[in-house]
């Protein structure tokens, strides 16, 4: 069958899908690249099941990276499996990561975890306090 053969609308329907799934695919590689190319550049050990894990898990992905990164940087890398069980107990990750950089340039004894329970319970300023 040739081209001139086939119907306009035919062809006009077979573009337009087309066109539409690759903006889908296209939107699919940003949702997950974009995140780990943040991550990889700023020194995070990411993988993109990571990501995908973290999305299907309901995992506010950029706020679990960027704590990452900023951990990272303070020098106090963290798991990303320990700050995503952070995120999902529903702490406040910026102010646990920031404790948690200053309790580790303070050479205080404490774990992440730690951190995470005392501010469930909101105890993280006694925590810090060393009480």
């Amino acid at each position: 069958m040739l081209i001139a053969q086939v119907e306009p609308f035919v062809i006009l329907a077979v573009v337009a899908f087309l066109f539409v799934a690759s903006l889908v695919v296209l939107s699919l590689i940003g949702r997950l690249f974009t995140p780990w190319f943040q991550a990889t550049m700023s020194g995070v050990r990411l993988s993109v099941y990571d990501i995908i894990g973290m999305r299907l898990r309901g995992t506010d992905v950029k706020a679990v990276i960027q704590a990452l990164v900023m951990a990272h940087h303070a020098g106090a890398p963290l798991s990303v499996t320990e700050v995503e069980r952070a995120f999902l107990q529903g702490v406040d990750l910026e102010k646990v990561i920031l404790a948690y950089v200053r309790a580790k340039k303070d050479d205080m004894d404490v774990t992440f975890q730690e951190l995470v329970e005392a501010d469930l319970e909101h105890r993280l300023e006694e925590k810090l306090a060393g009480r």
